[in-house]
């Protein structure tokens, strides 16, 4: 029963990616039909990280009260539910509203997926944290070559979202009882989570997080709109491009699996920041289509491993619960996520999409700093 709860967590990590950037592989064609600009594309990614922010902090109290699978199969179906919804969008205002019945589904898989794992295996050394994140990458890699194509096709963007709401409810019925397997009880009481929030590691980790994530976040979400509007290209070729970056975090995230546990999960984190900044700065000498692929393939490589090694690496050096510990330094990756979708929006309207993506080097320099600095407290 334990390895259908784990594969049902990774098929809904794999489908929350699939839905995450459904938005971002089809944002050309949707921002045509809806009139908007590229602040208001990234806005769309923003806006619902300021309500998945309070639903995540909410879910940990769900989670000790009802459990946590009852409320990740609630969440897939309001995932569902959105996704079947937003076709409907006539204007950005409309599409907002929408986005915000996707982003409470994304908010309840985000915050408990996690902790769910880690629940069914304590103390793992990361690798079955990693393995776990894999299905992230994959299921944007999986879904940016699919929609790409189908896109290119001439296919509707609103028919494929109501095909992935279909594939959201097949998932949330994979997942068994939770009558039937026994987990741990969380703690979802105020005063435990007052006792995190005093814990000084905790706000060095998920600022860690949140600049870290925000580095992926530029990639995911930018880089088909990026190639479409720099090379003038077919949907397909920005697909590609979001494939090759999704490509790299699996193929990271794998290899994270077996090196966390050679390498440490600290040591694998600064060589990964490290990494990841010193050839961040690519994107602005590049000028070829097969080159960047072949960048966005590595920065896949060197960031792969930094949301899952984060949470893993502050649950062994804080003595916390760890569900709402996880839940509360989600609550700094998703924002600093979307911080970069909206930054670079804004940017990308006043100097060009590409100088946008100064916010991945200046993002991954803070985070690697916030990891010295919590190594040497240690």
């Amino acid at each position: 029963m334990r390895s259908r709860v784990y594969g049902a967590a990774s098929a809904s990590l794999f489908i929350y990616s699939s839905s995450a950037i459904a938005l971002p592989i089809s944002l050309v064609r949707i921002s045509q039909e809806l009139g908007l600009n590229l602040t208001q594309g990234g806005a769309l990614g923003f806006i619902t990280s300021i309500e998945q922010l309070f639903i995540m902090i909410a879910s940990s109290f769900l989670a000790a009260r009802f459990g946590k699978i009852r409320i990740i199969r609630t969440g897939l179906c309001i995932l569902a539910l959105g996704l079947a919804l937003f076709p409907l969008s006539s204007s950005f205002l409309m599409a907002i509203t929408l986005m915000l019945i996707i982003g409470l589904g994304n908010a309840l898989l985000e915050a408990l997926l996690t902790p769910l794992v880690e629940d069914l295996f304590p103390n793992d050394n990361g690798s079955k944290m990693n393995l776990l994140h894999a299905f992230w990458p994959i299921g944007t890699c999986v879904t940016v070559l699919v929609l790409g194509q189908l896109l290119s096709m001439g296919i509707s963007w609103r028919i494929l979202f109501v095909a992935l709401s279909l594939i959201v409810l097949a998932i949330g019925a994979f997942f068994p009882s939770s009558k039937k397997i026994i987990l741990p009880k969380s703690r979802g009481d105020f005063s435990h989570a007052l006792e995190i929030f005093t814990h000084p590691r905790f706000w060095l980790f998920g600022l860690a997080l949140a600049f870290a994530g925000g580095a992926e976040g530029a990639f995911a979400y930018w880089s088909a709109s990026y190639i479409q509007i720099q090379f003038d290209t077919l949907p397909r070729a920005g697909a590609f491009g979001t494939a090759a970056f999704a490509v790299g975090m699996a193929v990271g995230r794998f290899a994270s699996s077996t090196l966390a546990g050679k390498l440490g999960l600290k040591s694998l984190i600064i060589l990964s920041l490290s990494i990841g900044l010193a050839i961040s700065g690519g994107i602005f000498i590049i000028n070829g289509l097969l080159a960047l692929y072949v960048f966005l393939f590595m920065m896949g490589l060197s960031v792969a491993c930094l949301w899952p090694s984060i949470q893993s690496l502050a649950g062994i050096e804080m003595d916390v619960d760890p569900t709402p510990l996880m839940i509360f330094l989600s609550c700094f990756g998703l924002p600093g996520f979307s911080s970069a979708t909206l930054l670079m929006g804004i940017i990308g309207d006043a100097r060009g999409i590409q100088t946008g993506f100064i916010i991945v080097p200046l993002y991954l320099c803070l985070s690697l700093i916030l990891i010295l600095v919590n190594r040497s407290k240690h």
